[in-house]
C-alpha cells in the first residue's frame, strides 16, 4: 500500500466516524466500510488508466526485458553444458568398451599361448626355467608381446584380426613333432605345402638336436659300456623325448654321441611323411646331412655323398625360388661337394699310386654318367671318363669349377640366364634399338680396327656382339672375341644363324666368372633350342673374352 492509497484509507474512515451515532452499530460501520472503499477503488482505477504512465515504469520495462533475455540465455547455456556432460559421458564409456574388447582378446591370446607353451614343455620333457632358455620360445613371446602391445587396435578395422593373429603367434611355438604332424591335414601337398612344412620344422629342429646333445654328455661312459636295460631313468627321459622329435642317437668319428632328426627316412619318421612332396626332400636331407666337406675329405663314403647330392639335386632343379637363402645355401653344398667328388680327395684320390687312374674312381665316374647319382652331373663325368681312357689326363677334370657345376644346373633348369627373373641377372630385351646398338658398336670397331672399343664392352655387349658376327659371318672378329685357347662345342644351328632377331633376350650375372644367357625367340625354339649359355673369363690384361658356349 502507497502513501495515497493509506491517505485515502483515513478519509474515508474519517468520514465514516463522521456520520456515526452516538450508538453504532459495529457490523454496520464496517459493512458501509467496505462498500465506500469499493467505491473509491473503482473511482482510482478509471482515473489510472486516463493518466499516462509515470517516469519510473519505464526502465523498470526495460529491466524486466533485459531479464528475460539473460533469462533465457542462462536456460541455454545449463543446456548446452547439460549436453556436453552427457557426450563427455559417452565418449568414456566407447573407450571403456573398445579397452575391455582388447583386454578380452589379450586374455584369450595370453591363456591360449600358455596352454600351448605348457603342453610343449609337458612334450619336451623340460623344466619352465629350461624352456625359457630356447630361442625360438623367446622369438614366440617377443611376437605376442608385439601384438598385444601395438597391434590390438586393428580389431576395429579387421574382422578377421584375431584369427590371423591368434594363427601367427602360435606358429611360432613349434616343434619338429608338432610341423610334422601338420602333414596329415593334408593329402599329397604341393610342393609348396611341402615348402612350408619345412619352413615350420627348421623353426626348432636345430637347436633341439643341440638341447638334447649336451644332456649326454655326462652320461658318455654308460652310452659306451652299458647296455641300454641299464640306463638310469633320466637317461631313458631324454633319448624318449629326443625320439619324439624323431631324433637318432648317432655317435660321430670320434666315438662322442649325439642326436640328429631324420624324419623323412628315420628309424622314427612318420608313416605318413610321403604325403610331401618328393621335391622338397633335398631340404630335409641338408639337414640331416649337414656340410658333406670336411676340412681335407669327404664326411661321408663317397656314395653316401653322392647320394645325398642327388635328392639335393631334385629340390635345386624343381624349387622355383632360386633367391631364397634356403635354395642358396643347398646351391652352394650341392656345386662345392662335387667339385670335391670329382677332383679327389686325400681318401678317395683320381689317381692311384703307380699315376694311373684309381679303378674305384673310375668306377665311380661311370656310375655318374649312367645317371645313378642325377642328372646335372651325367655330361661332364663322361666327358673325363672319356678322355682319361685316352690319355690318363683329363683337361676338363683340370679346369674344373663350381662355377662349371652351377651352370650346367642352370641349363638343366631350363631357365634363360639361370633365373630369368632373378636379381641376379640383367634382363635386356633384343628390340630394334638394342641390335642397332650392336651393329653401331661392329661398325665403329670395323671403321678404326681399334681393340680398345673391344675392350671397353661389358659381358653382355660382348655377348651379343659375337652373336652378330656370327649372324653375318665375320669369323675374323669371332676370334678376337674369343680366348686364345678357346674350343667352343657350339652347336652346328648356333653357326647356320643369319639374324640375331633370333634371339628375345639376353641376362648377365655378374659375378666372379660372368656369365651370359641368351633367350632364343619363340618362334625359333623349335630349330635353335630354348638358349645358350656363354661364360667368361679375362685375358692375361684383365680383359673380358668368351671362353665357352652351350647350347
Amino acid at each position: 500500500m502507497d502513501d495515497k492509497q493509506f491517505d485515502k484509507r483515513m478519509a474515508l474512515l474519517k468520514k465514516s466516524y463522521d456520520r456515526m451515532e452516538q450508538k453504532l452499530n459495529p457490523a454496520d460501520v464496517l459493512k458501509q466500510i467496505e462498500e465506500e472503499e469499493k467505491e473509491a477503488l473503482a473511482k482510482q482505477t478509471i482515473a489510472t488508466q486516463k493518466k499516462p504512465f509515470p517516469k519510473w515504469q519505464k526502465p523498470a520495462v526495460w529491466l524486466a526485458s533485459i531479464a528475460s533475455v539473460l533469462l533465457v540465455g542462462f536456460l541455454v547455456t545449463l543446456y548446452t553444458m547439460k549436453q556436453q556432460e552427457n557426450n563427455q559421458t559417452e565418449v568414456p564409456q566407447n573407450e571403456l568398451l573398445k579397452k575391455a574388447e582388447e583386454e578380452e582378446v589379450a586374455d584369450y591370446l595370453m591363456k591360449k599361448y600358455k596352454s600351448r607353451k605348457e603342453d610343449i614343455r609337458r612334450e619336451l620333457k623340460v623344466s619352465k626355467d629350461e624352456l625359457q632358455t630356447f630361442e625360438f620360445i623367446q622369438t614366440a613371446d617377443t611376437m605376442l608381446d608385439f601384438y598385444l602391445k601395438n597391434n590390438l587396435h586393428l580389431l576395429l578395422t579387421d574382422e578377421s584380426y584375431v584369427e590371423n593373429m591368434e594363427e601367427y603367434v602360435l606358429s611360432n611355438l613349434m616343434t619338429p613333432k608338432r610341423a610334422i604332424e601338420t602333414i596329415k591335414t593334408y593329402n599329397n601337398l604341393t610342393f609348396d605345402e611341402s615348402y612350408e612344412v619345412y619352413n615350420q620344422y627348421v623353426i626348432a629342429v636345430e637347436e633341439l638336436e643341440n638341447f638334447y646333445s649336451k644332456l649326454l654328455e655326462p652320461f658318455e661312459p654308460l652310452l659306451k659300456n652299458a647296455d641300454k636295460k641299464q640306463y638310469p631313468s633320466d637317461l631313458k627321459a631324454i633319448i624318449e623325448a629326443a625320439n619324439n622329435q624323431y631324433m637318432e642317437l648317432k655317435k660321430d668319428e670320434n666315438g662322442s654321441f649325439y642326436f640328429k632328426a631324420n624324419p623323412v627316412e628315420g628309424e622314427f619318421a612318420p608313416a605318413y611323411i610321403n604325403q610331401l612332396h618328393p621335391d622338397v626332400f633335398g631340404y630335409f636331407e641338408y639337414l640331416k646331412t649337414g656340410y658333406l666337406l670336411l676340412v681335407d675329405d669327404l664326411r661321408y663314403s663317397r656314395e653316401e655323398t653322392a647320394n645325398s647330392l642327388k635328392i639335393m639335386e631334385r629340390s635345386l632343379l624343381a624349387d622355383v625360388n632360386a633367391g631364397s637363402p634356403n635354395y642358396k645355401l643347398l646351391l652352394e653344398t650341392f656345386k662345392n661337394t662335387w667339385v670335391a667328388l670329382l677332383l679327389g680327395t686325400k681318401k678317395y684320390p683320381v689317381l692311384a699310386e703307380d699315376g694311373q687312374p684309381d679303378k674305384e674312381y673310375i668306377t665311380f665316374l661311370q656310375e655318374v654318367a649312367k645317371g645313378k647319382y642325377g642328372e646335372v652331373m651325367k655330361k661332364k663325368a663322361a666327358n673325363i671318363f672319356k678322355e682319361l681312357q685316352q690319355n690318363n689326363h683329363s683337361e676338363t677334370l683340370a679346369q674344373l669349377t663350381a662355377y662349371d657345376i652351377w651352370t650346367i644346373l642352370l641349363q638343366t633348369r631350363e631357365e634363360t640366364a639361370g633365373y630369368i627373373n632373378d636379381s641376379d641377372f640383367n634382363i635386356v630385351d633384343m628390340n630394334d634399338s638394342r641390335i642397332e646398338q650392336i651393329k653401331g658398336i661392329y661398325e665403329q670397331y670395323k671403321k678404326h680396327n681399334d681393340i680398345a672399343i673391344l675392350n671397353q664392352l661389358r659381358p653382355i655387349n660382348i655377348a651379343a656382339l659375337y652373336l652378330y658376327t656370327i649372324s653375318i659371318g665375320d669369323e675374323s672378329l669371332q676370334k678376337t672375341l674369343l680366348m686364345p685357347d678357346s674350343e667352343l662345342d657350339i652347336s652346328l644351328m648356333l653357326q647356320t644363324m643369319k639374324n640375331i632377331e633370333i634371339f628375345s633376350q639376353l641376362g648377365e650375372y655378374d659375378g666372379i666368372y660372368p656369365i651370359v644367357a641368351a633367350r632364343v625367340a619363340i618362334s625359333e625354339q623349335d630349330m635353335y633350342g630354348r638358349q645358350f649359355l656363354i661364360k667368361f673369363s679375362k685375358q692375361e690384361e684383365g680383359y673380358y673374352r668368351i671362353t665357352e658356349i652351350i647350347d
